[in-house]
């Protein structure tokens, strides 16, 4: 970022520069990383970048904004960096310890709510393996008549969480706890059975490979096994004992195991044919199925 022209390093020259720079080392969304980083290294929010094309950074801001930038080059996640990620319009911490919430994902949400609003009175819903309880927290955010009960195997997860649904001002009705998929944790007194499950599990196989920045993300997230259904399949094996009669259950898979999941939810005989969704990029990344 060496400045051969004598031109002071404005805003705008900041962006253009380092989006040209990003796409040189293959950085996704090279515009909108330059963005993030820059804002954050400003600490101002996004948006304002556009009324200060012509600020000029002090040089502790610069020098900030340079380091992110080598980092976010070389691999290392821009969610990690500014330790936070927005997911369905909200805004969430995250660390190393949990995922970093994605698009996709956002299916899960959209089944849950659509289901939990067209029930009446008090409904609950069981968010597995939540990471930074980002599913839980807009599916309360928008489901106004529920109870979220907010599980993960990773203690350090679920305070993650925890802080999440704390800022989100939704403590009074999510619930997070330490539990292994469908154990129910103590303490939970939203009773034994649910009208939603979702769950975004591991499902990458062992010798998959990954992409760029994701072997910085928990592995125990990430990884189940030579298939990677090895999560998968205890969980839909054991989802009906926990739904009610007609209760949904929405869960995320990965690229190419559409039929393997498909096959594994008719096989229970507890559910109904159970319907593939389709993420942004048209690729099958999720099941929703309701209990008979």
């Amino acid at each position: 970022m060496a400045d051969v022209q004598n031109e002071p390093w404005t805003v705008l020259r900041l962006l253009d520069w380092t989006k040209g720079y990003f796409q040189r080392a293959a950085v996704e969304s090279p515009r909108l990383c330059a963005e993030i980083l820059l804002a954050h290294s400003l600490g101002c929010k996004r948006m304002e970048l556009y009324t200060r094309h012509d600020y000029s950074p002090k040089e502790e801001q610069l020098a900030d904004f340079r380091q992110n930038v080598k980092k976010a080059a070389d691999g290392q996640p821009v969610a990690y960096l500014v330790g936070q990620k927005e997911f369905y319009s909200l805004t969430f911490r995250v660390s190393p310890a949990v995922l970093i919430p994605r698009p996709e994902t956002e299916l899960l949400v959209d089944q849950a709510v659509a289901h939990l609003r067209n029930l009446s009175g008090p409904t609950t819903c069981w968010d597995i393996c939540t990471g930074s309880g980002c599913v839980a927290a807009a599916v309360a955010k928008h489901a106004p008549n529920a109870k979220v009960l907010a599980t993960d195997i990773s203690p350090r997860a679920v305070e993650i969480a925890g802080e999440n649904i704390e800022s989100l001002g939704l403590a009074g009705r999510v619930t997070c706890a330490v539990a292994d998929l469908l154990h129910l944790p103590e303490g939970w007194a939203g009773g034994e059975f649910f009208d939603a499950i979702t769950a975004n599990p591991p499902y990458v196989a062992d010798d998959d490979e990954v992409g760029k920045g994701v072997e910085y993300e928990p592995a125990g997230a990430l990884r189940a096994g030579p298939e990677g259904l090895n999560v998968i399949k205890p969980l839909i094996a054991a989802a009906p004992d926990r739904l009610k009669p007609g209760g949904i259950f929405c869960l995320e898979f990965g690229q190419s195991q559409a039929d393997a999941v498909r096959d594994l939810i008719v096989e229970i005989g507890a559910f109904e044919e159970p319907t593939i969704l389709k993420d942004q990029q048209a690729i099958e990344r999720a099941a929703v199925t309701r209990k008979r």
